[in-house]
């Protein structure tokens, strides 16, 4: 997984907001299309049984098993423009196995 600079200080911000002293999140799916989404990030301490840890720098993030390979090549980007496209987007190479937002995954 690749995560923008601008992403990575975004979940900083996030986990310090909750108490965390770890960046760590739980991937619970995404909102939006298979061009990019949204994703359903939790903070979370350790992966849940049937997740896998994802780790990038200082980031952890605890995707299910199945989707462990489509999440491997995926880029996690923020965006804090003021209008479309606001906040953390979830892109990935598409594939014969699709991508979360179509279930593909």
């Amino acid at each position: 997984m690749r995560i923008t600079d601008s992403a990575r200080e975004r979940l900083r911000s996030l986990s310090q907001r909750v108490g965390q002293a770890e960046v760590c999140f739980r991937f619970e799916g995404v909102v939006g299309t298979c061009r990019a989404s949204v994703p359903l990030l939790k903070p979370a301490v350790s992966p849940a049984p049937g997740e896998v840890e994802l780790v990038v720098e200082d980031v952890r993030i605890f995707v299910p098993e199945g989707q462990r390979e489509m999440m491997e090549s995926a880029t996690l980007d923020y965006d804090s423009s003021p209008l479309f496209g606001r906040g953390l987007n979830l892109t990935w190479p598409h594939g014969v196995r699709g991508c979360p937002a179509c279930g593909g995954g």
